[in-house]
Formats: C-alpha cells, structure tokens, sequence
C-alpha cells in the first residue's frame, strides 16, 4: 500500500492556519505569516482555553528576559493585523484586563493525509516543461468542532503526537526563546561587525576559505570596491562609478566585475596581482540589473542578464579557458515577467540553486544539476526571496530582514535569523554566515515650478513614494511606515494618515487619481480596483482574469484605459462603467494610454517612443520618438501638455498645441522615478542616503559534545 504523510493545519474561526508552510488563509487569499506573528499564533493554539498571560509569553517567547510593554504588544499586534487583513469583521484576539490576551474564535484541528500517488502527479504538474502551480491534493478527516477546553487540550495533544514537524516547531520557539526583536534561530550568537564604515556596504563575495572578503562601500559620491584580507587590513581596487558590481573567485586569487556605461556594458576580469591587465570576457545590456557568480573551480561564471525592459532575467554560464557561453535558462514572461532573481552553485560544483520569481509574491526554486542543467527539484515557495547560497546541503534564503534555512530533501523551510534590516546579498564560508543589510528612506518633495523653489511635503524615516495629487491639491501616496506598502493620504492644508491597506498580499502598485478627486484606481494581482476615499473602501472593476496591468481615467470620468495581455501580449482596452463592458483599442501594442476625444496616446510595452491612434480612422503614427519605456509608470496628459521623464536629462513637457518640446526640470539629486504635476507644481521623491553595514553569523557550539 502506498505510505501516507500526515499534514496538519488548524480551523480558526473563518481562516486557516498552516504551520508548515507558515500560512494564513482565508477563502480567497492566503497570508505569509512574519516569524514573530508565526510563533505567537502557535503558542495561542497550544495554551489552555487559548489564553496566554503576560508573564507566560515574556517566559516563553522571550525566556524570562527582561522586556518592555511596548515589545508585548508589538508581538500581538502584529498578529491582529495578520488576523484583520484576512477577516477584518471578526474579532480574533481579545485582550483581558491585567491577565494578558486569549484567542477567541473556536480552534479546530484538520489532519489530512497525503498518498505518494498524489505526491507522483503533484510532481508532474510542477515538471519543468509546465508552469509552476501549487496544487494541493489531500483527503480531508472530518473534525469534531472543540467545545471544552479540557477535551481541545487533549485533541491538540494528541494531533501534535501525530504531526512531529509541528511538535518540533513549537519546541523548538518555546526552548529557543528570542529577545524582543531578535527571533528564535540555532545562530543565537550577537552577529560580529566585520565593516561598519559611514554609507553603505553591498555586494560581498568571499574566497573558499574565508580569508578574503570583496565588497563595495558607498558615501555620498564616493563607490569604492574593497579587498578586505583581514580585520583591519583592506585594499582599495577601484574608484569607479561605472562599476555595478564585482565577485571573488572561489580561490581567492581573481576578480571579475560588471562595468556599465550608457552604451556599453561588459564583463572584466582579472588577477589581483596583475589588476591592471583586465580582459573582456562578456558583453550584458545597458539597461539591465546584471549579476555574476563565479562557479566552485574559479574557472567560470555565471551570469544574469537580460535582452531589453521588457524581457525576463535568463541564466548564462562562460568559461573563461574557451569562452564558450552556455544558456542555462530562458523563462518566459507570461509565466514570469521579472525572471531570475538568484543563484548559487553548490560547494562541491554539482548542483546549481536558481530563485525565480512570480507573481503574487511567491518565489519558485529550481535546483539543476550543474554540467546537464536539467531540473533536479523545483519549487514554489510562498514568499519573495532574494538572496540565495548553500549552507553544507541545504539552502540559504533571504526575504527581507529574515535568514531562512530550506531542506530539499524534506522540502522544509524554517526560520534562523533576523537581522533588523533588509539583506542586500550573502555568503556563506564553514557554516558561518556573511551578510551586507541596509536601511533606506525616501521623502516626498514639494516643486514650485514658478517659484523654482522646492520643499518636503511627506518625510519619515521610512519609505514614502508614488505621490499622486488630484485637482484639490489632496495628496495620496504609498508608504512602508508599518513594514508594508498602503496607501495614505494627506488632504490640503491637513496631515496625513492611513486610508487603506492594499488587498491580498502587500505589493507595489500604482495610483491615479479620478477625474473628481473622490477616488483612486490601481491594478493588483491583475484586478483593476477602485478606492473610494470617504469610506477607505475597494472594490473590484475589472476581473483578475483580465490580467490589468496599467490604469488610466478617461478625462470625463466615465471610462477606464487600461493594459492587458488577455488577447496574447500587452494592448490597450477601455472600460465603460456604465455597462461594466471592455474593448480592445489597439491591435500594434499598447501599454500606458490617455484618450482625449478620438485620439489615443500611448506607449508600448516593448518598444521606445510615444504613439498617437486615431480610433476613427485607425491611422498610427509616432509623435515622440526620444521616449524611453520607463515612462509608462508616470507619464501623463492634462491641458494639452504631456509630461514624461527622459533619463540622464529630467521631466521634460511637450505642448500638443505648437508640438515643442522643453526641459522642464533637470533631475534632482538622488531622484527616484516617481512623479505628478498638478497646477504648476511637481511632486517627486527623494532617496534618503541608505545606510548598511556587513556582519558574520556563527553558529552556536555545543560544548558539551
């Protein structure tokens, strides 16, 4: 008879909680549960009557330190929010004067039970010849819905008997108790500082055996690339600000870095002892995020790359003894349109971990054997990773400021450290674990363009961006002040505040105001929503079938341009919101568009330039041919003028009327792509200076063996 594998998960009120994929679900939508939130939640499921004091949560969430009020309820409130983001109508936690809080929807147990037929067919759905879906195929128990809590004691007892990875889990939080902001991980030890300088640290690599690390470091203008040998004793290789990034071979000896210019990009390497003779030893795109990684015999590389913007990232390997270039993957963009994210080649070079990424912010795991390049395993993971290395046989992941640890082999993911920041990139030498974090902010700036005066309208210390000003001079924004984008809105003259948070998982997305200033639309998960201020509440105009991409509001308010590739690649469709019907309006592409009268203005997905179509006659024609395609984000129409943003020059304003073309101001200083004009005044965002630091992670060591 086939073996069957128990998987559990737990009934809470409307939603479901999945210990071992750290989810929460609701009918429609499905929540990656942050570690602090994912560990409180397991202790309120095996409480008594789910109900957890103050002194039981310092004792088991954080050992009987010492901890502050405010740590307590951070930890609750983080959970709350999981909660109220799924069922915002039902009360989940409730907090009981001087005792501490309770759980206070029914909990039940679901065991299901899966056959390695299942498992079989599963494997063929996720084979690489098909798209990646996450397919769940079980056999559900009926359970007993929990009345008394001495009867919910005994079934949760005797479920976690029945499911060792989540009696394992729970130990191993209850027994590995974290600080208030540091989680429970197996590397307890305080991370140990290895370059700390003013600015930023990013792009570390190491040698095999740990006694050279490489590394930029940035102030201000300055961009240095590091050869650190030793605590204390580093070289300085290069000054130049066309370096994108750089990686050390495995043996320490050789140095291989991307130089990017505007019409040239290629790939150097050389020998530390001889850096000035560099040789040529690949060509990448301009207009790309390019990344290397030497393979474990120091005798090639890989490299990611892309064609244009409008392709995915694809994984090359080269040889640097025959310069022979290998393809390694080719995703397509209706399955992925970012592509691959990371890679890493095993210790002992057999195996290649690639991270690609999808949409809907899960990551997909490919691991290929590393002379064939045929797919070994793969998975969807629920999250968006973004660093990757190997740590012995398993996998070292980042998402944000989380270190998690995967098993392939049991297809386990579990949690091991929290920096406190984001990880920009890693390394891994002996079990000892290298990583560059860094912070950055971004305000919201204020430009009279009569005045040339400019000033800062949003500032905080977290990421504020996508200003977006209706006719009444109210200003909506995107803001990560609570660790996720939302939406927020300072009307005119009054301060800002939270209107909303976005739907299903936290995203970027983008805002445009209507026609009335009395809402906002914006595309997610290909939906196309409507949010109406007064109330801060959304609702749903166009299906996520339909795949929408970019939105426009007709100037009458009576209709939606928006982007789709329901028809096979990215066109233009204008939504009616009368009859709710849609329309295809261009046959040749179309992306981000405007209609004014019979006249469509648009830019296309794959190509530069600004297009106008005559919907009566059907004629296409050019009318800004120096338009790159990163407009589609801000670009606008109002008044007969056109606003757009040309790189290395700034927001430039065409005039329909006479057809002339200006400057209409010259980038500022740490500019971001993020912009709207309203009544002679421009709203862009401003990078704070990000700041970063490179520490090392020992594991703890048990003495006592």
């Amino acid at each position: 008879m086939p073996a069957h594998h128990t998987h559990q998960r737990f009934l809470i009120g409307q939603l479901t909680f999945d210990p071992g994929s750290r989810e929460l679900c609701s009918a429609t939508e499905r929540l990656y549960l942050e570690p602090q939130a994912y560990q409180l939640l397991s202790l309120f499921i095996a409480a008594e009557q789910g109900q957890l004091s103050r002194d039981q949560m310092i004792e088991q969430l954080w050992a009987g330190r010492v901890v502050s009020e405010s740590a307590i309820n951070k930890s609750v409130s983080l959970l709350r929010k999981a909660f109220a983001q799924l069922d915002p109508a039902t009360t989940y936690i409730e907090t009981l004067p001087k005792v501490g809080y309770r759980l206070c929807q029914t909990v039940t147990p679901e065991v299901t039970e899966m056959s390695e037929q299942v498992e079989t067919i599963q494997q063929a759905i996720n084979s690489p010849a098909e798209p990646a879906i996450a397919v769940e195929t079980t056999t559900a128990v009926h359970p007993a819905v929990v009345k008394s809590s001495g009867l919910k004691t005994k079934l949760i007892l005797a479920v976690l008997w029945t499911a060792p990875l989540l009696f394992f889990v729970l130990w191993f939080f209850i027994t590995l108790a974290p600080e208030p902001e540091k989680l429970p991980t197996p590397y307890i030890n305080e991370p140990v500082p290895v370059s700390h300088a003013q600015g930023v640290e990013y792009n570390l690599s190491l040698s095999k055996d740990g006694s050279k690390l490489l590394y930029f470091s940035a102030e201000a203008e300055k961009n240095q690339l590091i050869l650190q040998q030793s605590p204390g004793k580093t070289q300085l290789l290069s000054e130049d600000k066309n370096l994108l990034t750089a990686a050390l071979s495995p043996d320490g000896l050789q140095v291989l870095w991307v130089k990017q210019q505007q019409q040239d990009c290629v790939v150097e390497w050389f020998l530390i002892e001889a850096a000035d003779q560099k040789k040529t030893v690949a060509q990448c795109n301009t207009d790309s995020v390019v990344k290397i990684a030497w393979q474990n015999d120091s005798k090639g590389f890989y490299l990611r790359d892309r064609a244009d913007k409008t392709q995915p990232y694809a994984l090359s390997r080269y040889r640097l003894d025959t310069m022979a270039k290998e393809q390694i993957t080719n995703p397509l963009s209706a399955e992925s349109p970012t592509g691959e994210l990371a890679f890493a080649e095993s210790d002992d070079g057999t195996k290649l971990a690639v991270l690609r990424y999808l949409e809907n912010q899960h990551t997909q795991l490919f691991i290929l054997d590393s002379s064939s390049f045929a797919v070994l395993k793969q998975k969807t993971l629920p999250l968006r990773a973004t660093n990757i290395d190997w740590l012995a046989d398993q996998l070292l992941l980042s998402k944000d400021a989380e270190l998690l640890q995967y098993n392939a082999d049991t297809e386990q993911l579990e949690f091991l450290f929290y920096t406190g920041r984001t990880v920009q990139s890693l390394a891994v030498v002996d079990q000892q674990i290298y990583y560059a974090d860094y912070e950055l902010d971004a305000d919201i700036w204020q430009h009279d363009l009569k005045a040339d005066k400019a000033r800062i309208r949003i500032g905080s210390s977290k990421v504020d961006r996508m200003p977006r000003v209706n006719h009444k001079g109210d200003l909506a924004f995107l803001s990560q002040r609570s660790g996720k984008d939302q939406i927020w809105l300072q009307p005119a003259g009054q301060n800002e505040y939270q209107l909303a948070d976005l739907p299903g998982s936290p995203a970027f997305v983008r805002l445009q105001w209507s026609p009335d200033g009395e809402s906002l639309i914006f595309s997610k998960d290909g939906a196309l929503w409507q949010l109406m201020v007064a109330s801060g509440q959304s609702r749903v105009l166009v299906a996520p079938d339909k795949q929408v991409e970019v939105a426009n509001w007709m100037a009458d308010g009576t209709g939606i341009i928006y982007s789709s590739k329901q028809s096979g690649d990215w066109q233009l469709w204008q939504l009616d919101l009368k009859t709710a019907a849609s329309k295809q309006l261009t046959q040749q592409g179309g992306y981000s568009g405007y209609l004014v009268k019979d006249q469509l203005y648009f830019s296309k997905f794959h190509q530069d330039g600004l297009f106008v179509l005559n919907l009566t006659s059907g004629e296409e024609q050019q009318l800004i041919a120096d338009f790159n395609k990163i407009n589609w984000l801000n670009w606008s129409l109002s008044d007969d003028q056109i606003y757009y943003y040309q790189p290395d020059q700034g927001i430039r304003q065409y005039q329909l009327q006479n057809k002339t073309n200006s400057l209409l101001l010259a980038t500022p200083e740490r500019f971001v792509h993020h912009y709207a004009i309203q009544n002679q005044q421009l709203f862009y965002v401003k990078a704070g200076v990000p700041k970063g630091d490179i520490y090392k992670l020992e594991p703890v060591i048990d003495k006592t063996k």
